[in-house]
């Protein structure tokens, strides 16, 4: 199981600049941050929508028992694990881009907890208990 980068690494450096640790300073007033930051969770909340019936689309059943069958069974399973990978990848990146919107807004409590938010939700999804 891997997650794909689809723009992690680009809201880190957005953080960095927004917390002085890199490139050109990144600040916006607290209400557009405050308002950045609530799209940022709308999403989220739309993407964990689609990850609870991901279920559906990782277990694939009614080929018959024959080996294109299997193949196809391992196939559409493998197509339905690429889609939890790219769910979760979002999420992770909303995230990050909640907390890099907060940090330019100076909320930096709430920018470190949207960073935890995102890193226990990358930690649960590879490592499930």
């Amino acid at each position: 199981m891997a997650v794909p980068d689809i723009g992690q690494r680009m809201a880190r450096q957005l953080y960095a600049a927004a917390t002085g640790g890199g490139g050109e300073p990144f600040v916006l007033a607290e209400d557009v941050a405050d308002n950045l930051a609530a799209a940022c969770d709308r999403l989220i909340d739309d993407l964990q929508k689609a990850t609870v019936t991901g279920h559906l689309v990782t277990e694939v059943a009614g080929f018959p028992n024959l080996p294109t069958g299997q193949g196809l069974t391992q196939g559409f399973g493998n197509k339905g694990t690429q889609y939890l990978d790219t769910v979760t990848a979002l999420q992770e990146t909303a995230l990050l881009f909640k907390a890099a919107y907060l940090a330019a807004g100076k909320r930096f409590e709430d920018a470190d907890a949207a960073n935890k938010a995102a890193l226990a939700l990358i930690t649960d999804y590879l490592d499930p208990r």
